[in-house]
């Protein structure tokens, strides 16, 4: 024990002769500091980077009782000694700050973890103000000194994004290394005195729950249509694990299933009363269909090589009724057979703020997506093609956007129609290989049109002067086969790896 106390102290040691100006106060009362004292602390530096100060300034807000800036949130786990701090800047970009701490084996000190992460379109970016830092705590000086992370064990050295997680309950750090040849799960295990890494397979960790209510920052895996439906709730996030095909037919056509307030048998989901929040089997020509109804805050995943199918042709795949910041992500979606006259592939009526993202919207139903008076719908890096009568139909929609998106082989009848939507546009999308004779725009209103790539007759581009082109060029060709049309990193790709 001794020579371990040692090995701590000398560690301390180094850190302070280092960046003895660093050393903070800690203020606290009672007999020992809590995580908010910590991160009080931590956030009372005067230089501060522009993360942590916009972490400061709503911490402060929120010890004055005042409303945090727009998108802000704080997470305060007291218990379990974890604070983490949370910014949405727009629906695909967000930044986080966590904080906690642990005991070490002297008695004397404890080890306070400062991790700051940020994503973009779902993908984690490293910045000048990402990554992860240490504080020792000394409780006979009361005071904070930077520690370093090399001699603490916790320093990963390579050239990809790394993308940490503290740990809310339990005592061990995870982390993934975004390399090319595909991502590295890492595992920091807490000893009292340092960390040890250890690689564990390409799989995501394990994370121990927390006994109170799981958290949205936590997955549920699935890999059956009972075990989806039983995980739909507001708040929460699934994954669809890898190499999996959930066939939503027999569950949906299983009326057992469906007999409680919360899931419900029925013909037509929107006579549902507005507010309530269910999971509905919905009858359609030859079958039933997945609609939900008023979730907020749903994510459905795919691991990899995941995959959403449903049987009747007349059904759409998912159906979204009043649902507010649900997100469809990393997934193939389609019919076991086309499909004609109704039933696309996601549909989407009321609700706001909804995503479409890395995914596969394939040969079936007659449109990929069908879209009724939602505000705020956003489609990224995305494929809808095969479909029997168009690639979308949007009904008094407001700011409807689709981003890095390719829509091909489609056919029938006006490729994308629009009626009384306002906002819409397009951005480094292509439109190839649809049906050359069907109009490419049919769209009553003004349009964005920046930087996308279309292959298309231009006697049938349809309502193309109702296009804003001010942005990004767009290039044209009137030949919907060019074989220079090479194919992009667009849908799912495995790129996603779930972690806490």
């Amino acid at each position: 024990m001794r020579k371990r106390a040692t090995l701590i102290a000398a560690l301390f040691v180094v850190a302070m002769a280092v960046k003895a100006q660093e050393t903070v106060s800690v203020s606290f009362k009672g007999q020992q500091p809590t995580i908010t004292d910590f991160v009080s602390a931590v956030l009372s530096q005067h230089e501060l980077n522009e993360a942590l100060a916009n972490v400061r300034d709503n911490w402060n807000r929120r010890r004055a009782s005042q409303p945090l800036q727009d998108g802000a949130s704080f997470n305060v786990d007291a218990r379990n000694g974890y604070v983490r701090y949370e910014v949405k800047y727009a629906p695909t970009e967000h930044s986080w700050t966590e904080f906690c701490y642990w005991n070490c084996n002297d008695g004397r000190h404890k080890l306070v973890g400062v991790n700051t992460g940020y994503e973009l379109r779902f993908k984690t970016i490293q910045t000048e103000c990402t990554g992860l830092s240490f504080y020792s705590y000394d409780s006979e000086t009361r005071k904070l000194t930077p520690a370093s992370t090399y001699d603490l064990g916790a320093s990963i050295v390579v050239t990809p994004v790394v993308d940490y997680h503290l740990p809310r309950v339990g005592k061990d750090i995870t982390a993934v290394i975004n390399a090319k040849s595909g991502p590295v799960n890492i595992v920091m295990h807490w000893d009292g005195e340092k960390f040890h890494q250890e690689q564990i397979s390409s799989e995501a960790p394990e994370v121990p729950e927390s006994s109170e209510a799981q958290e949205s920052s936590e997955y549920i895996r699935v890999t059956t249509a009972e075990e989806l439906l039983n995980a739909i709730g507001s708040e929460r996030n699934i994954l669809i694990a890898a190499d999996t095909e959930i066939n939503l037919t027999p569950a949906l056509n299983n009326a057992a299933n469906f007999r409680t307030t919360y899931r419900m048998w029925m013909p037509d989901a929107t006579a549902i009363i507005k507010g309530k929040a269910c999971i509905v089997s919905e009858e359609v020509f030859d079958g039933r269909q997945l609609t939900l109804v008023g979730f907020k805050h749903l994510a459905i995943r795919g691991e990899r090589n995941s995959k959403i199918v449903v049987e009747p042709r007349y059904s759409f795949c998912l159906r979204f009724i009043d649902c507010e910041e649900c997100i469809v992500d990393n997934l193939t979606i389609g019919h076991t057979e086309g499909g004609y006259c109704d039933g696309g592939v996601i549909g989407i009526d009321g609700g706001k703020a909804n995503m479409v993202t890395n995914c596969d919207l394939y040969g079936c139903g007659t449109y990929g997506l069908e879209i009724n008076g939602t505000d705020g719908f956003n489609m990224f890096s995305s494929n809808i093609h095969d479909c029997t009568y168009g690639i979308m139909q949007l009904r008094s929609s407001r700011n409807v956007s689709f981003t890095h998106s390719d829509f091909f082989n489609n056919r029938e009848f006006d490729l994308i129609e629009s009626r009384g939507c306002e906002g819409l546009s397009f951005e480094d999308c292509r439109f190839f290989a649809n049906k050359g004779d069907s109009p490419l725009f049919s769209i009553d209103n003004e349009f964005r049109l920046s930087g996308c790539a279309i292959y298309h007759p231009t006697q049938t581009l349809g309502n193309i002067d109702m296009a804003d082109q001010s942005g990004a060029s767009n290039t044209f060709s009137a030949n919907p086969i060019d074989n220079n049309i090479k194919g992009r990193e667009i849908g799912p790709d495995g790129h996603w790896v779930h972690t806490k």
